[in-house]
């Protein structure tokens, strides 16, 4: 039978509130393994800006090192965009209620979709930013879900991408509202010396996943 979270709560709603302590729960009780993923992680980005852009050549090598810097900036984004939907595949895990070990976070094959819809929002976000920042802040905002949608629901990146933009625009409100303290949280984690972010990320994650699944009217373990 499907909880969404809360007793008594009507499933296509959602509190901040709500959103957030679900997150912090499920965090608290998986802490060392969402700490270890997001470590790797940055340890990965690193040894990629290290091998890719952490040495100078001299300036008969230029055209070659500005080669290998291409290569360097599009494998570095292509890893970014999968290890962000490692990070989603294991907050569904958590909403699911399987608590993620490390291997779990790897666990969709929808990759095409996934590079193809993050390859689409960058683009998109960047013009955006360009006209004035605001609009690059709005497709940010009604892009937020893809990543579930197209791994949560197989969605190609197209359908992922417009799934996104119906439900989020349909519950601006609430979700913007969520958003906006998503964003102070993390802020606060990174004043922390940015240790703050290894618990301020995977509540972020797991917080925005929960809405999108009680707003989407799909399961949620409490």
């Amino acid at each position: 039978m499907s909880d969404y979270g809360t007793p008594g709560q009507t499933p296509g709603q959602f509190s901040v509130g709500d959103a957030i302590g679900y997150g912090w729960n499920k965090f608290k009780d998986n802490a060392l393994i969402w700490i270890g993923i997001l470590l790797i992680a940055a340890i990965i980005q690193v040894v990629l800006n290290l091998v890719f852009g952490g040495f100078s050549t001299s300036s008969d090598m230029s055209a070659a090192f500005s080669v290998w810097r291409i290569i360097g900036t599009i494998v570095t984004t292509i890893v970014g965009y999968l290890i962000n939907a490692a990070l989603v595949r294991g907050a569904l895990h958590e909403v699911d209620g399987n608590k993620p070990a490390f291997g779990s976070f790897f666990q969709f094959t929808n990759v095409g979709a996934i590079i193809i819809a993050s390859v689409i929002i960058g683009v998109a976000a960047t013009i955006g930013f360009v006209l004035l920042i605001i609009p690059g802040l709005i497709v940010i905002f009604l892009t937020w879900w893809t990543l579930q949608f197209v791994i949560d629901q197989n969605e190609d990146a197209i359908t992922g991408i417009k799934s996104s933009f119906r439900v989020i625009s349909q519950n601006v409100g609430p979700v913007l509202l969520l958003a906006l303290a998503l964003v102070g949280i993390n802020i606060v984690g990174a004043l922390l010396c940015g240790v703050g972010l290894l618990v301020s990320i995977p509540i972020t994650i797991i917080a925005s996943t929960y809405a999108y699944r009680v707003l989407t009217g799909r399961y949620v373990a409490a």
